[in-house]
């Protein structure tokens, strides 16, 4: 049985990182970036509210088709709402796969210092883009928005994501190995 695994945080929070180390565990696992493909999207910073529902939307069909050939998927993204959750949840049901929810929990004094380092010397090209949307002064604010999901979805799995990222995929690689 196929499984999706959404890795929830705040930016900064490592949710990337995480989503390609466990794909790089699972022979032909989809670590799927939506902000990649919003990216992909020709003018998207004209109008990024409509290019990232239509990014969704795209991850939907592709992690849905992945899913029914019989394949995982990993999706990290920030998700403070609910519905992109309960979506992901019904598309892995309509596949029959098994859908896994984990929160990587940080502080707001360390996601505020990773939010820095991040726009100091940003490594991925929407960093860059990212880092004009939020800074280390909304470390709190995210920080909050991620304790409110953790609140209302108690079946997601807080990790600590302080820790080094090899630690971190064996701390999800061993909640997915539980039955």
């Amino acid at each position: 049985m196929s499984s999706l695994i959404l890795v929830n945080g705040a930016p900064g929070s490592g949710k990337s990182t995480i989503a390609s180390a466990l794909a790089a565990e699972v022979p032909m696992m989809l670590a799927l970036d939506i902000d990649g493909l919003k990216h992909a999207l020709g003018q998207w910073d004209t109008d990024p509210i409509a290019a990232g529902l239509r990014a969704r939307s795209i991850a939907l069909a592709a992690l849905g088709e992945h899913l029914a050939a019989g394949f995982d998927v990993v999706l990290g993204q920030f998700l403070a709402r609910e519905g992109f959750i309960e979506e992901l949840a019904q598309v892995a049901e309509r596949r029959s796969a098994r859908f896994h929810e984990f929160v990587l929990d940080l502080d707001a004094e360390t996601l505020a210092d990773r939010l820095a380092a991040r726009a100091a010397a940003p490594d991925r090209p929407e960093h860059a883009i990212n880092n004009r949307l939020v800074g280390p002064d909304d470390a709190p604010d995210l920080r909050d928005a991620m304790v409110t999901v953790m609140r209302r979805r108690p079946r997601a799995v807080r990790i600590d994501a302080t820790r080094p990222v090899a630690d971190t995929v064996a701390a999800v690689l061993a909640r997915l190995a539980r039955p």
